[in-house]
């Protein structure tokens, strides 16, 4: 099946078996990072986004011209960390390269009740990242360090849409860095920093700059909420 994305108008071709069969589904964009919604239709699945949908209004609207589609870019399923998720689920991408940190990481995951993904290289990360936006990444600063394992991610994550980059907590791992130091997470675009000796006594700092990051934008969430910019 081939779908189109209303905001870049990529276009993707989709297995069949792959689209639930009466249910509502989405994935992110490849290339922009927008949502793209797939309705249930009884003759046919079509796609949907907030932009589509209909709005009330006296004034005549003016047809904005359509631009050409790119090359058409196919759908890998193997990329995609989760087949099938609510729309609701907490999600985790674990980029870490020590056994022990990434034990621990999975634990606080896990009790916190977020879905998880670990991958084990960049390009790995990267391709799981083109499909679903995460609630939490946490990464290490030896993740495939002979590719720039963190600095490649954090580049990646740093050229998203502000709105999207607001949506993930981003946690680095360091044995160079002190536990929250501020200047050093500013310096580096992630939200916290963690020295990885005080790894086993990290999950009420998790819980905390979690609870605070989504303290801090509640109020610009749910004005996008009321746009029908995100669910």
């Amino acid at each position: 099946m081939e779908i189109s994305c209303n905001h870049c108008y990529t276009k993707l071709n989709i297995p069949d078996e792959k689209i639930p069969k009466g249910r509502k589904a989405s994935l992110l964009c490849p290339k922009c990072k927008q949502r793209i919604h797939i309705m249930p239709d009884e003759s046919n699945t079509q796609t949907l986004d907030s932009s589509e949908i209909p709005v009330q209004s006296k004034a005549p609207q003016v047809p904005v011209p359509r631009r050409v589609y790119p090359e058409t870019s196919e759908y890998n399923a193997s990329d995609k960390p989760f087949d099938l998720l609510d729309e609701n689920a907490k999600t985790a991408l674990l980029c870490i390269s020590h056994p022990h940190a990434l034990e621990i990481s999975v634990k606080i995951m896990n009790s916190m009740q977020y879905q998880i993904e670990t991958v084990d290289n960049v390009q790995t990360a990267l391709n799981r990242m083109k499909y679903h936006l995460f609630n939490i990444i946490i990464v290490d600063e030896d993740f495939d360090v002979n590719r720039r394992g963190f600095a490649y991610l954090m580049e990646y994550i740093n050229d998203l849409d502000m709105m999207l980059r607001r949506r993930t907590v981003v946690f680095f791992l360091s044995k160079n860095h002190r536990t929250m130091d501020n200047m050093a997470s500013f310096h580096l675009s992630v939200n916290q920093i963690i020295n990885i000796s005080k790894i086993t006594g990290m999950e009420g700092l998790v819980r905390r700059t979690v609870k605070e990051h989504e303290q801090f934008y509640a109020i610009y969430n749910e004005s996008l909420r009321k746009m029908g910019k995100i669910t």
